[in-house]
């Protein structure tokens, strides 16, 4: 995989503060990592050096393992690597004489030149694309905060960068806003944007990195898969952070959509354990194929990578599904409870964690993190299981 960032020894201070004390971190591309940690540990002012928007005293940072940025780089030489960085701040930074198209817009027409036509078609496209294409005429003090935040990241991925750097872009949102940005950030993943962000919301960051790094005075002391880190972390400073964030029994999230349907099943095998097993009750059938659509591929190549498997309590055996058990036949179990029902849903157990997924137009799937109902359900599956008979 092509490492497209490269930071050694970053060390910066401001004034007798040293705020970091010597970075060290690798972004291949494509990659999702998330650097949390607790105030004035220097989450930001890494983002804000990498950015360039800042100057640091010590260290390199190699953008695509040619271009070397240090503290006596030029802002010649600076300014060649910005054009090819996104940068998005908790505060939006929208101008508020302008519409939503406009702030889209303006960068376009003054840094990349392009004719107002063009801004214009590149504009409604990202607002599409992060859901707001109806706000177009709309001035920002009339969004919510949530909606600030998607034209914010619409503006900046209108730049089309290389690496997008996202610092604290959910902690001005309302805790019922910050889905809509979850589910964004989810589908520029499958798009296979590179993106590096800070954030101090631990279950943000669990359902969209895929490596965490824990910061704590000024340097990196832990990195690792989300479960790692939120399950297992080694360093006791990582720990300590983590009890005073992770108090919530249960939680419940809402994925609607197409989109949002296949990002979310891709981010779910890629945050679980190798070996994992997930439990089906009631088939998949094969509108499930259809909303899975083309991720399919990607789907059956992170199980197959990470050895993940299905046993599935069903009442018929669709076509795909039979394509599925033969394609994967050592990582798929079926038993069958004979009926002719049609199949508009299904639930499915993964550890603490319960899927009710439905098939309409549009799909959707509630996640339900219960530790308890997440046992009811598998004792029920159990007990299926033993009364059903197994397809070979």
């Amino acid at each position: 995989m092509k490492t497209v960032l490269r930071v050694k020894g970053l060390k910066k201070s401001y004034g007798d503060v040293k705020v970091l004390t010597g970075v060290d971190l690798e972004l291949n591309k494509g990659e999702i990592k998330c650097i949390i940690g607790g105030s004035g540990s220097g989450k930001t002012t890494i983002l804000r050096c990498l950015g360039l928007l800042d100057d640091f005293d010590a260290g390199e940072v190699i953008f695509e393992d040619k271009d070397k940025i240090t503290p006596e780089s030029t802002e010649k030489e600076k300014k060649q690597i910005r054009d090819k960085l996104g940068v998005v701040f908790q505060d939006f930074n929208l101008w508020p004489h302008k519409t939503v198209l406009e702030n889209i817009m303006e960068p376009l027409l003054l840094i990349r030149k392009v004719s107002k036509k063009e801004a214009k078609e590149k504009g409604l496209l990202m607002l599409k694309k992060v859901g707001l294409k109806e706000k177009a005429d709309v001035y920002p003090d009339f969004l919510s905060g949530g909606q600030k935040q998607r034209v914010a990241i619409a503006r900046t991925l209108a730049m089309e960068p290389n690496i997008l750097l996202l610092d604290e872009i959910t902690s001005a949102l309302d805790p019922e806003l910050v889905g809509g940005i979850l589910k964004l950030i989810k589908r520029l993943a499958r798009e296979g944007q590179t993106m590096l962000l800070v954030t101090h919301h631990v279950r943000f960051a669990s359902e969209i990195a895929d490596t965490i790094l824990f910061i704590d005075k000024g340097k990196i002391i832990e990195e690792g898969s989300p479960r790692s880190i939120i399950y297992g972390a080694k360093e006791a400073r990582t720990r300590d952070f983590l009890k005073t964030l992770i108090t919530h029994d249960q939680e419940i999230n809402v994925y609607e959509g197409y989109e949002d349907f296949k990002a979310f099943l891709i981010g779910l095998l890629k945050r679980v354990k190798p070996g994992t097993i997930g439990y089906v009750l009631g088939a998949a059938g094969d509108r499930w194929y259809e909303c899975i659509g083309d991720a399919i591929d990607e789907y059956e190549k992170i199980r197959h990578e990470k050895n993940i498997k299905w046993k599935m309590v069903i009442y018929k055996l669709s076509a795909k599904e039979r394509k599925t058990l033969e394609k994967l036949k050592n990582m798929t179990e079926y038993r069958l409870i004979p009926k002719e029902l049609n199949v508009p849903g299904n639930i499915n157990i993964w550890g603490d964690t319960i899927l009710l997924q439905t098939f309409g137009d549009p799909p959707t799937i509630i996640e339900i993190k219960n530790k308890a109902l997440a046992q009811t359900y598998l004792n029920y599956f159990k007990l299926l299981w033993e009364r059903g008979k197994e397809v070979n």
